[in-house]
């Protein structure tokens, strides 16, 4: 009897603790693994920023998904040229196994990633299927898409 005070703080000192943000990823372009197949882009981007600090970059996307429940969020690299300063990617998720209603649904995509070329980064683009948007990292604002990357195939090493 005298055990539900002292679970109950304990759960409610457990759910005040802070929330710790996900540790850095690998920088995408130096990882061997493939993409999965079965992640879907995205409807829409509606807004990129990106900030860089001590060689990791964090990537914050605002997009829609074309229906509620999409998980596995993710920013997929596209291959590009390695010269122009531009790093570019696709908005990705994990379709639900059923999708009752057809509505585009906001969505927030954020990500750091570690030993990032600093000194090689200008331009972060994101791509869905309706449009893209970029962000210039060092002078802080959105700019035009300007790559010419293309979409990684299923199976294909970045």
């Amino acid at each position: 009897m005298h055990r539900f005070p002292a679970m109950l703080a304990a759960f409610a000192l457990f759910a005040a603790a802070p929330v710790f943000a996900a540790a850095p990823q690998p920088w995408p372009w130096k990882t061997k693994a493939p993409p999965d197949p079965a992640l879907a882009t995205l409807s829409h981007i509606d807004g990129v920023t990106a900030s860089q600090a001590e060689g990791t970059v964090s990537v914050a996307v605002k997009a829609m998904a074309p229906a509620p429940g999409y998980t596995e969020l993710q920013l997929v690299p596209r291959m590009g040229d390695p010269h122009d300063r531009i790093f570019a990617f696709d908005a990705r998720g994990r379709a639900p196994q059923t999708i009752t209603t057809q509505v585009l649904t906001p969505v927030t995509i954020e990500v750091s990633y570690a030993d990032a070329p600093i000194a090689k980064l200008e331009v972060i683009e994101v791509y869905s299927n309706d449009n893209c948007l970029a962000y210039a990292v060092k002078d802080r604002r959105p700019v035009d898409c300007t790559s010419r990357a293309l979409p990684q195939k299923p199976g294909e090493l970045p």
